[in-house]
């Protein structure tokens, strides 16, 4: 039996498979071997990678041309000069196991591979020795007049798809003889004597494909047609119309309403089974497409949620405009001329830790410094780092905002309270908050190429860090330059010149809280006005605290 380009395309496809399976396990075979520096690992996986590769090459040479030039004296040549070809890698891949097993530091996963590679070989050999049948083996295309089991055993692409097809007629000697008919094609096959009949079982079991009568009492086929055509679950399944009836004008008017083919009666039974592996092949490869669309569907919104995760998680390490910009590639540094920064310790931190086991430590850090979190959200504020029990964070970038002040002093109120609160609890550490704050120009920006961290620079931050350092225990210590800017908010005490750690004097405040006047009444309402009188928008929020202390 002759050959067809098809079938020929799916046998070569089949011989190139092992091919495949021993060039890749030998690749990375040696890949374990530079990895492990182990190089005669390596040359010896190089050898057997290009010795298949010679083997493919030969063979696919062998084998390109017309199907008629492959006969079976050319196949029984082919295989004559293979085998020893193959023994040769099987000796190769031999040689490369013993190696392996002489050097222990490979990975365990590498005496899998090369298990793989000895089945590829196995299942090289299998596949050169059925070049034997290519000839005497069933044609998919030659299936109309041939015994259908051979095709089965191929599993090539053209081999008709056995389904279930619902056979529509209203005469049960034509059900009768179609059933038959397609039973010994080895179709699964069901019957209905009218229109709704067949509506009904459409809507209750999987069917693949319709052999449908044209002229039916009641509903007839081309309203049973317009229907499947016109339903979202059924529109998809394939209609071939069957009717005595061969006016041209009915079968465009089939074909126009959907159908995918038209058969006139009697029907030539080898035209019949043609039509129908055609259009169940055509409804598979639908099938399929329909699968992968909805897989990529699926695999797009979970890459979606997945980037969403990323963009999440790189939200909750950067700034929104920085982590867009390292997400383009690069985050250029920016100047802030006026934010305020606030860094805060905890009184008695080392001493307490001294009595206190590790793992409280972190539990106790990380019920007061989730509670600061929470703060920095309600104010909009970045928290920029801890380090061991200090908090900073900057108000006013990379936002720039004239409020900036207010809203750290705001925050930094709602920490102290938080502290005291905590500190209230059973066997609390005793820990007392020393805040500090200071207004400036900084640069801020990310440098580096791993773990990337959000920073900023400039004597202002070493300032703030003083304003802390400088301050004492439940005390909010800001600067000169951040009183000039809060004063009309919030009540201060003037310390006077101070000496800070690096031998300067400067003017420092202790903030007391909210100006009486702005809370008198027991409401923020003078407060929020002032507010949007200085920034022309209202606060972000306010310490209810301080009203329970006002009263």
């Amino acid at each position: 039996m002759p050959l067809t380009a098809a079938r020929l395309s799916t046998l070569r496809h089949d011989l190139r498979t092992p091919f495949n399976q021993i060039i890749g396990y030998a690749e990375m075979t040696g890949e374990d071997g530079e990895d492990s520096a182990t190089p005669a690992v390596t040359e010896k996986s190089s050898d057997l990678a290009t010795a298949a590769h010679e083997l493919l090459a030969r063979i696919a040479a062998d084998l390109t041309g017309e199907p008629e030039q492959i006969t079976p004296q050319h196949l029984e040549a082919l295989r004559a000069a293979s085998a020893p070809a193959v023994d040769a890698l099987s000796q190769r891949a031999a040689t490369l196991r013993e190696t392996v097993r002489s050097a222990p530091s490979l990975p365990e996963e590498t005496i899998g591979n090369l298990d793989k590679i000895e089945t590829a070989l196995d299942a090289l050999r299998s596949r050169l020795a059925e070049t034997i049948t290519w000839h005497t083996a069933i044609d998919p295309i030659q299936a109309a007049t041939s015994n259908p089991q051979p095709i089965s055993a191929l599993h090539t692409p053209s081999a008709p798809a056995k389904g279930t097809i619902l056979i529509v007629d209203d005469h049960v000697e034509n059900r009768d003889l179609l059933r038959q008919r397609l039973d010994r094609e080895g179709f699964k096959t069901a019957v209905a004597e009218n229109g709704l009949d067949a509506l009904a079982m459409l809507a209750q079991q999987p069917i693949d494909l319709v052999l449908l009568d044209v002229l039916m009492p009641g509903m007839n086929g081309i309203e049973v047609l317009q229907h499947i055509k016109s339903s979202d679950s059924l529109k998809f399944i394939p209609v071939i119309m069957i009717s005595s009836l061969d006016e041209i004008e009915r079968v465009v008017q089939c074909i126009e309403t959907g159908a995918e083919d038209y058969l006139t009666k009697p029907f030539n039974p080898v035209l019949l089974r043609a039509r129908i592996g055609v259009t169940l092949e055509r409804k598979r490869l639908r099938d399929e497409e329909e699968h992968q669309r909805v897989e990529m569907k699926q695999m797009f919104a979970a890459l979606a949620q997945e980037r969403k995760n990323a963009h999440d998680l790189l939200l909750n390490i950067l700034p929104e405009k920085v982590a867009n910009d390292l997400q383009q590639g690069h985050s250029a540094p920016m100047y802030f001329e006026d934010c305020t920064i606030c860094f805060t310790d905890f009184v008695g931190f080392t001493l307490s830790t001294e009595n206190m086991a590790a793992e409280l430590v972190v539990e106790e850090l990380h019920t007061f410094f989730t509670a600061f979190d929470l703060v920095m959200e309600r104010y909009g504020l970045e928290k920029m780092k801890t380090i061991g029990d200090s908090y900073m964070f900057a108000s006013g970038l990379p936002k720039r905002h004239p409020a900036n002040p207010v809203n750290a002093l705001l925050a930094a109120l709602e920490l102290a309270h938080e502290t005291e609160k905590f500190g209230q609890r059973p066997n609390a550490p005793g820990w007392q908050i020393r805040i500090g704050l200071h207004t400036g120009p900084v640069i801020a920006g990310v440098v580096g190429i791993r773990k990337f961290a959000f920073d900023i620079w400039g004597d202002s931050v070493n300032f703030a860090s003083r304003m802390e350092s400088s301050g004492a225990a439940n005390c909010i210590n800001v600067s000169e330059r951040t009183y000039a800017r809060i004063k009309d908010f919030f009540a201060c005490e003037h310390r006077g010149k101070v000496m800070t750690k690096d031998k300067r004097e400067v003017d420092m405040y202790f903030v007391r809280g909210v100006q009486p006047e702005l809370i008198k009444d027991g409401t923020f309402a003078a407060f929020a006005k002032r507010y949007r009188l200085y920034f022309s928008e209202e606060p972000p929020s306010f310490p209810e605290y301080l009203l329970a202390q006002s009263n």
